[in-house]
């Protein structure tokens, strides 16, 4: 399909963005955040959808992010598969079952078929066909059949800003068709122990995702087996408070919820062992990603 191969709407610098949309874009797709905030009309309206659709609805993460492959996929939009690529692998998808959307005599499972030939024939006919509909009938219900038919033509839709505004893929970011480099847990850092044991306390740790890491700082009170405190986004710089946790000697869960840019919850499980912290973050809607870093210690321990 024909696309811009140059840019035709230049994105705003951040600095030239009011603080919420800085904040989204600081959030992923950042360069698609900094064009479409010269009309933030059209930023608010459809970002409120695309929210819903990523974070809230009823779809669950993997056949979510292969629908939308298959849609960038079928419009030939590149900057869209660079950037749920490597959603689908956090989500659950392998890289096996990206690499396959591209081949049209793949086999998959009859939950997954419906789902992608649904995205095939809306994005060839705008229209589901009998056949069709009725395989995604035998698994889902009718809210999940909506929110499948909304989530290709948002997709769609974004694909067609995308390839005629000629937003820019990043270097570094997969090829269209292509899956991303896997994530791989930084190793840990090494210095002296503070004698400190538990969660409580302050940590400095890295959330390792495929487009870019973020640093997080925790500060976690214990109280017999419940965990509170807050998370400090520290791009964002943006508090949350934990709504619930668990501590069961070294291992330790807890979850927050985001409003503030979108809506979304964020759990973590982890292990310490003495001023290491490892584990991993579930962002509802995102996927699982490797978190991990070391505990904050004030230059008199």
């Amino acid at each position: 399909m024909p696309h811009a191969t140059i840019p035709r709407i230049p994105p705003l610098e951040l600095d030239e963005m009011d603080p919420e949309q800085q904040k989204l874009a600081k959030l992923g797709a950042d360069t698609v955040i900094q064009v479409l905030a010269r009309a933030p009309e059209v930023l608010r309206a459809s970002g409120a959808l695309g929210s819903y659709l990523m974070s809230q609805g009823k779809l669950r993460p993997r056949i979510r992010e292969l629908a939308i492959l298959r849609v960038a996929l079928r419009c030939d939009a590149p900057y869209e598969w660079a950037n749920h690529a490597p959603a689908a692998l956090g989500g659950g998808a392998t890289e096996a079952e990206i690499t396959a959307l591209s081949d049209p005599d793949a086999t998959w499972p009859p939950e997954d078929d419906a789902a992608l030939r649904a995205v095939d024939e809306l994005c060839a006919n705008a229209f589901v066909s009998d056949e069709t509909w009725a395989a995604l009938a035998a698994t889902r219900d009718h809210a999940e059949i909506i929110e499948i038919l909304f989530l290709v033509g948002y997709y769609r839709m974004m694909a067609g800003f995308l390839n005629s505004a000629g937003v820019p893929v990043k270097p570094g970011q997969p090829a269209l068709g292509e899956p991303p480099v896997p994530v791989a847990r930084p190793d840990q850092q090494v210095r002296h122990a503070s004698g400190k044991t538990g969660p409580d306390g302050s940590w400095k740790v890295t959330f390792t995702h495929p487009t870019g890491s973020k640093d997080l700082l925790l500060d976690l009170a214990t109280d017999g087996t419940q965990v509170s405190g807050s998370i400090f986004d520290t791009q964002l710089k943006v508090t949350v408070p934990i709504v619930s946790g668990t501590v069961d000697g070294q291992e330790i869960a807890f979850t927050a919820l985001v409003t503030d840019p979108v809506r979304f919850e964020v759990s973590v499980t982890a292990t310490v062992d003495g001023d290491a912290f490892s584990g991993s973050v579930t962002v509802s809607g995102g996927g699982t990603f490797p978190l991990s870093g070391l505990r904050e210690v004030s230059p008199s321990n």
